[in-house]
């Protein structure tokens, strides 16, 4: 189980009697655990913590399961996201599959079908740690190892630059907007515009190409072609 002790989860289910069974479950499993009573509330944690994995119910007040994970794949397709429900519905599934879900759990959750779901999962996440980002030849991050290489040296970076930049590169084919990096790399600090373009502006100057692009009045975008 050590394995799964690497990753955090997000638990969203509005019947506070399962979710306390459950949660139990979950917290001894996982680095983090994050609970939310509906949708709405679910959605906000997400943004705020970034979990690695979601386990919701399909039935909530406020926000459906479905409406959640449709709401986070327009700008996430990575997140690992598993739903629960009191019943089978086919129509409930060919949406499952459309939105790239993890698995579609019938109730009632134990560990014979929730144990394999999160395996599934957190193998998934175990392998995507694994791959190396290329950003243009001899220029890579590697997932493993959270940092930059160039001509397979470390670069060097200070902490709010590898946090930018590794918030631009884990999230390459979207707009990162000024909230989330103001949330993944200052955290509990406030970030002015001003304290954003000048480590930006230090972080270009070491990056062999200019890989970051400005979107006006929504943040920031990776460019990977020169």
């Amino acid at each position: 189980m050590d394995k799964f002790k690497q990753f955090t989860v997000l638990y969203i289910e509005d019947d506070e009697g399962v979710r306390t069974v459950n949660s139990r479950f979950l917290s001894r499993m996982f680095n983090e655990l994050y609970e939310a009573k509906d949708g709405e509330e679910g959605y906000e944690l997400y943004k705020k913590c970034h979990p690695d994995i979601i386990l919701t119910d399909i039935n909530m007040p406020k926000l459906d399961g479905i409406s959640l994970a449709k709401k986070i794949r327009k700008e996430d397709k990575n997140t690992k996201i598993i739903i629960s429900t009191a019943y089978s519905d086919k129509e409930y599934l060919l949406e499952a599959i459309e939105l790239n879900l993890e698995k579609y759990i019938i109730k009632p959750l134990n560990s014979r079908n929730l144990l394999p779901a999160l395996t599934k999962a957190v193998e998934g996440l175990e392998d995507e740690k694994n791959v190396k980002i290329e950003l243009c030849e001899n220029f890579y991050f590697d997932n493993k190892t959270s940092l930059f290489y160039l001509d397979d040296k470390v670069l060097e970076m200070t902490k709010k630059e590898l946090l930018f930049l590794k918030l631009l590169v884990l999230n390459k084919n979207r707009v990162v907007s000024y909230e989330e990096i103001e949330r993944f790399v200052w955290g509990d600090e406030y970030m002015s515009l001003n304290s954003l373009r000048t480590t930006i502006g230090f972080l270009r100057k070491k990056i062999p190409f200019n890989c970051i692009k400005n979107i006006s009045n929504m943040g920031y975008k990776l460019k990977l072609e020169k």
